[in-house]
């Protein structure tokens, strides 16, 4: 799948859309070699034999899978999607493992499990880290499903920001070439959910170098310790431009630690060696009108999480805001809101 994308191109982001997801999406995660590969060292590394699991947003069933294989007598798979959760049905029902695998099609704020469980296993990170809700849902979780004792999976997750300079990705948004899977995602159908038509009110599912990078990347938020955070945010940010270039928006990952030993960083950015998400990606978030940038200038600048009157499920507010002094004048201003 790697080879279906490349550096710069906007892809739509999917972490929107997440109620819309249909098998072609959960092939593209299953064929996501860092995801794959960092889940099932922790799943190995973190259930026991014995153990009874829950497995949040279950999908298509690998995890729970892998939990099974590692010795759990029991894995209650919630999932909100009844397809895509018989697929999972599907998959364990072909293996030695059918009798302990319990598919609960609820969402998790609705699940009243009759026993607690021993680790919890989750994979609802968007590429931002929560802009899949993960906060209220986890913390919920935390407090409901798992023992005192209990080994939540990942331990914590930590969301980064840095401006970048990105022209073919800024030039790709404005004139609309984004990329899908096939036409069940579609561009203008998730800018009129939004209520926008405004292309640059919106973050992309896109590979961003690090040789784009403007400053060092900045710390967003810490999600751990039962996932206490708050979800609601709005972060202030001084940096110095470190090189020359046209600052055209922000590129946002996250790195989550799900294991003692094993880490899970999206940030990565060499495509033909897979050292990228081919699911994930990273976000990129454009600013509408590019800013040239010297060694030197100081960018201030707002990200915001908030979430609407009249909230969906899943559904959350982005906003960037800001702007560049160069020798104390303004030299450029951005302000790009998420609906």
């Amino acid at each position: 799948m790697n080879s279906q994308y490349q550096t710069e191109q906007p892809w739509l982001p999917f972490s929107e859309v997440l109620l819309d997801w249909e098998q072609s999406f959960h092939d593209l995660m299953l064929n996501d070699q860092i995801r794959m590969l960092a889940y099932k060292a922790a799943i190995n590394a973190v259930v026991k034999p014995g153990d009874v699991v829950v497995d949040l947003g279950a999908g298509t069933g690998i995890l729970s899978q892998w939990a099974l294989q590692a010795g759990a007598k029991k894995v209650y798979a919630i999932d909100l999607n009844a397809d895509i959760l018989n697929v999972a049905v599907d998959l364990i029902n072909k293996t030695p493992y059918a009798d302990s695998f319990i598919p609960i099609n609820k969402s998790s704020y609705e699940v009243e499990l009759p026993e607690k469980a021993d680790v919890l296993i989750s994979e609802i990170i968007g590429n931002i880290g929560d802009n899949e809700d993960f906060q209220p849902i986890l913390y919920d979780a935390h407090q409901r499903f798992l023992k005192p004792t209990g080994v939540a999976l990942p331990l914590e997750t930590s969301s980064y920001i840095v401006p970048v300079c990105a022209p073919d990705a800024h030039h790709n948004v404005k004139n609309k070439v984004i990329a899908t899977l096939n036409d069940n995602y579609d561009i203008n159908s998730l800018l009129e959910d939004k209520g926008t038509v405004d292309v640059f009110n919106l973050y992309y599912d896109t590979i961003i170098a690090k040789s784009a990078y403007l400053s060092d990347p900045m710390l967003i938020q810490r999600y751990h310790d039962q996932w206490q955070q708050s979800s609601v945010y709005d972060k202030h940010f001084k940096t110095i431009i470190q090189q020359a270039g046209e600052f055209t928006g922000f590129k946002a990952y996250f790195i989550a630690q799900l294991s003692d030993e094993q880490v899970l960083d999206i940030s990565g950015d060499n495509i033909q060696d897979r050292a990228t998400s081919d699911s994930w990606k990273h976000a990129y978030l454009p600013i509408k009108n590019p800013i040239k940038v010297q060694h030197g200038d100081e960018l201030i600048f707002n990200f915001c999480r908030r979430y609407p009157e009249q909230a969906k499920a899943f559904r959350q507010i982005y906003q960037w805001h800001g702007k560049v002094i160069r020798a104390g004048n303004v030299i450029g201003e951005f302000d790009q809101c998420l609906g």
